[in-house]
């Protein structure tokens, strides 16, 4: 799957003027995003969605008022670009999530393994997605690249 650098561009200046609407107030926005790891190995790619979804418990010192963002991934693949090699493709998660009061940062969280996949969030912040590969049989993820 090949993307032109204009699509790109688009998109990335899709995401930027979400993000700095996001930092100003309520947000939502609708982006393409692709990525290729370090290695050339594997590429992730896919519709991301999202919207604003209210804040953190404000009266809480430990929620601090963050927003909290509902959305879905649409049609996100990980296309292993080297077959034969031992190696597989990842699209892997880091977002912050917000449960009992308390937020916490997750990381290398797998959501596709060479395949296409759609789902849903809830209450999430700073959702971002990476192109990973993985040595068959492992749970290590390497050479990632964030497709933001």
């Amino acid at each position: 799957m090949r993307v032109s650098g204009k699509r790109i561009a688009l998109g990335a200046a899709a995401l930027s003027s979400a993000l700095v609407i996001g930092i100003a107030g309520t947000a939502s926005a609708a982006v393409g995003f692709h990525a290729v790891s370090t290695s050339g190995k594997s590429e992730i790619g896919g519709n991301y969605e999202y919207k604003y979804a209210g804040q953190a418990d404000t009266d809480n010192p430990r929620g601090g008022g963050k927003n909290l963002y509902d959305g879905k991934f649409t049609n996100a693949s990980a296309t292993d670009r080297v077959g034969g090699d031992g190696v597989e493709s990842v699209l892997a998660l880091a977002y912050d999530e917000y449960k009992n009061g308390v937020w916490s940062h997750k990381t290398n969280v797998v959501a596709v393994v060479n395949g296409t996949r759609t789902w849903t969030f809830s209450k999430k912040a700073d959702v971002k997605a990476y192109a990973c590969d993985r040595a068959v049989n492992t749970t290590r993820l390497l050479n990632c690249k964030a497709a933001w």
